[in-house]
This record gives structure tokens, C-alpha cells and sequence, in this order.
């Protein structure tokens, strides 16, 4: 049967290829996913998809319904994606040569094609590979095609909460470099705000100026704080970036009186919300020390449905049997074994395997392009992971006869 999959993903090389470019050459920016989840829900239909729903949010949902005696899959991939940014023709999804990214083979390049329409478009046109063979399974072969991930994810929430498309074991389509991922660090986000005194800049004594205190504060942080970031053996080292700042008010000719900074870090179990507001509290304090006029505060803030304490996960093969019979699976389909990782970044399968429900990570592409201007996928990848998803899908859920 395996050898069926490898021989209809040749054979439809073309048309999955092309079903790729017109998911590109479709921008879906956050809240802006309408028309590619129009373009998601026609193929399914056209590819034999039982059901198709689209929700509310635009969340696509589509189902190739199981003989009823086996395990369901849920395969989950993201229609939105980040801004173009200074990305030469974004939504062209051209074929072209991948050694200007530094990569053998063809690649098509575009936004959202590693980030994450490469895996996207491979778990539909697995479920065509599925249908076009005739293939009975047992269990259910569903793909949640969600809008609002890359702000927060909301759409995976909603279909989750309010359709309840679950399955028996949940595939995040992320970028792996086609290896199985297990998991993921979780993350905190705060604000340091920097409080001083505004003044005409032509006049800059007159004033404290926050922008130099912030400047401190940052040195501080990248000098003292985050090399001693700890590390864990599962999930590797809490890191931290600071990502965004702006001044109050906001004008030229004006010393601003507040400044604010954004921390973007992304923490192992060891280390808490509540340890990040310490060491930042306490770097504060010993400046104090020696600048009495200093004056900021650590402000925490958090993502809606991300209220807990640590919010990665890690989903062990010897606690959910699923997950190795799905690495071997995957390795069947490759040709090889296939190695274990966790994601640097972020995914929807939190929400998954908050509920529960064992995940795994299986994509395309590699996460050092994700939101880069040298955003791409890799043809055969993207293709090999139509056949890694096709067989995954047999191997979980059976196949009746």
C-alpha cells in the first residue's frame, strides 16, 4: 500500500504542486484567512472530503469518514500568516532554484509557504492521495485548517470548544525538517514600563530622559539576565528577546516621559512566569542602587486561553503507545528512522494537548525561514510529506479489509 501512495503522489505531482501555489498566491494575514479558506474548502470538496465545515472564524474543517471500528487523526495546519514584510513578490508561490536560500532542489518560494501552507496543502492532497486509491479506513482522517494562529489561537481553540473536532492523535504541520517533533517551550510575555520627566529636547537637562534609562535596563537584561537562563533537557534553554518599544509622547522635538519595552520569552518548566518578573524586579532594584531617579515597573501580560502556569508541552512516547506506532510510521514512509525534536517556536498543539490528546509534529520546511524574507518550501519535502501523512493516516486509523 505504501508503494501505491509513493506512485499516486508522482502521479499527481503537478496538480499538488499547483494546489500549493494557489494557497500562496492567496494572502491570509491574521483576521484576512476568508478567501484561502474558500480555497482550502473547494479542494477538499473537489479531492472527496465526506464533510466540510467552515466555522465562525473561518476555521475549515474537513472529514473522510472512517468504517467506524478505528482510531480518528487530526492533521492541523494554519491559513494565516505574518506580514509580507520587504519580501520580494510574496504571493508569486514561483518554482525556482533553492540554492539562493542555500538549499538543494526546487523550492516554491512565498509567504506562508515553510509558515505553514507547505504542510497545509500536503495534508489535503493526502487525504486526495487517500480517496483517489480507494483506500477504506477504519477511523476518521480529519484536517482542522484554522485561521488566528499567529495571533494567539483562537481558530484551533474554537474548533476544540465549540465544534469539538478532536481526534485520537492530533499532527501539527509545523516546519520539523522532516523530523517528528514532541513538543515545545512555553511562553511569557511582559512589558518593562520606564517612567521619567518630559522636557522641550531642546532643553534635554530639564528632563529625565526614559529612553537612555530603558537603554540601561536592556544592557542590563542581555548582560546579566540572559546568560543565565536556565536550561532543561527536554524542551532546551529559556530564551529571551526584546522585541518591541515605543515612547510617550510619541513626537520628535519632545523628551519622551515613558518608555516601554516588550520581553518576548520562551521558558522551559524550570523557569516561571513568576521567576521572569523576579530576576527583572531584582535587575531593576540593584540599579536603583546607583540611580536613584530610575523608575520602572514589570507589567505581565498574556495571550486569551493561555492562563496557566507553564504552557508548552511535551507528549512522551512511553506515556501514549499512539505516538511511537506514529514515529515508526513515519519512518516507514521516509525510508529511514527518522530523529525526535522539540519546536524553538510556538504551535496550536498546546491546545490539543492541554485537553489531553497525544501530539505530535510532522512538516515540511525548516523553522530558521519561517517569517523571513526567504520564506519557502522545498518541493520534495513537500511532496514526501504528503506520502509521510497518507500512510500515517493508515497506520493510525487502519484500513478496513
Amino acid at each position: 500500500m505504501l508503494n501505491d501512495i509513493s506512485r499516486m503522489v508522482e502521479e499527481n505531482r503537478g496538480y499538488a504542486i499547483s494546489f500549493l501555489q494557489r494557497l500562496i498566491q492567496t494572502p491570509s494575514p491574521s483576521s484576512e484567512e476568508g478567501e484561502a479558506a474558500k480555497v482550502t474548502a473547494e479542494e477538499m470538496k473537489a479531492s472527496g472530503f465526506d464533510d466540510v465545515n467552515v466555522d465562525r472564524l473561518g476555521d475549515v474543517m474537513g472529514t473522510i469518514r472512517g468504517a467506524g471500528a478505528g482510531r480518528s487523526i487530526l492533521f492541523n495546519g494554519h491559513l494565516d500568516h505574518v506580514p509580507p514584510g520587504d519580501m520580494d513578490e510574496p504571493y508569486s508561490a514561483r518554482l525556482m532554484d533553492g540554492s539562493a536560500f542555500g538549499v538543494e532542489g526546487e523550492v516554491v518560494y512565498g509567504r506562508a509557504a515553510s509558515d505553514m501552507k507547505g504542510a497545509l496543502a500536503a495534508m489535503v492532497m493526502a487525504g486526495k492521495v487517500i480517496k483517489d486509491l480507494g483506500i477504506q479506513l477504519e477511523g476518521d482522517f480529519k484536517v482542522a485548517a484554522v485561521a488566528l494562529e499567529e495571533v494567539g489561537g483562537a481558530g484551533t481553540q474554537a474548533t476544540i470548544e465549540e465544534s469539538g473536532f478532536t481526534s485520537d492523535l492530533v499532527v501539527i504541520g509545523e516546519a520539523t525538517e522532516m523530523k517528528v517533533a514532541l513538543g515545545h517551550r512555553g511562553g511569557v510575555r511582559a512589558d518593562v514600563v520606564v517612567k521619567g520627566r518630559s522636557c522641550h529636547a531642546s532643553a534635554p537637562e530639564r528632563g529625565v530622559n526614559v529612553l537612555y534609562k530603558a537603554a540601561e535596563i536592556i544592557s542590563k537584561i542581555r548582560a546579566d539576565l540572559i546568560p543565565r537562563l536556565p536550561d532543561h533537557p527536554l524542551y532546551g534553554r529559556t530564551s529571551i528577546a526584546i522585541t518591541r518599544i515605543s515612547v510617550k509622547p510619541d513626537t520628535s522635538n519632545v523628551v519622551p516621559e515613558e518608555c516601554r519595552f516588550h520581553i518576548d520569552c520562551r521558558n522551559n518548566p524550570d523557569y516561571s512566569v513568576g521567576a521572569l518578573v523576579e530576576d527583572l524586579e531584582g535587575l531593576i532594584a540593584s540599579m536603583k542602587e546607583v540611580d536613584p531617579e530610575l523608575e520602572a515597573e514589570v507589567v505581565t501580560t498574556r495571550r486569551p486561553g493561555t492562563e496557566r502556569s507553564f504552557t508548552g508541552f511535551y507528549t512522551d512516547p512511553e506515556e501514549h503507545p499512539i505516538v511511537q506506532e506514529a514515529k515508526e510510521a513515519v519512518s516507514e514512509a521516509l525510508g529511514h528512522e527518522t530523529e525526535t525534536k522539540v519546536w524553538t517556536f510556538g504551535t496550536d498543539g498546546k491546545f490539543y494537548a492541554w485537553e489531553g490528546t497525544p501530539v505530535i509534529g510532522f512538516g515540511p520546511g525548516e523553522e530558521r525561514f519561517a517569517h523571513t524574507s526567504h520564506d519557502h518550501v522545498r518541493v520534495d519535502e513537500y511532496l514526501e510529506s504528503i506520502k509521510v501523512y497518507a500512510w500515517l493516516a493508515c497506520k493510525i486509523c487502519g484500513v478496513k479489509g
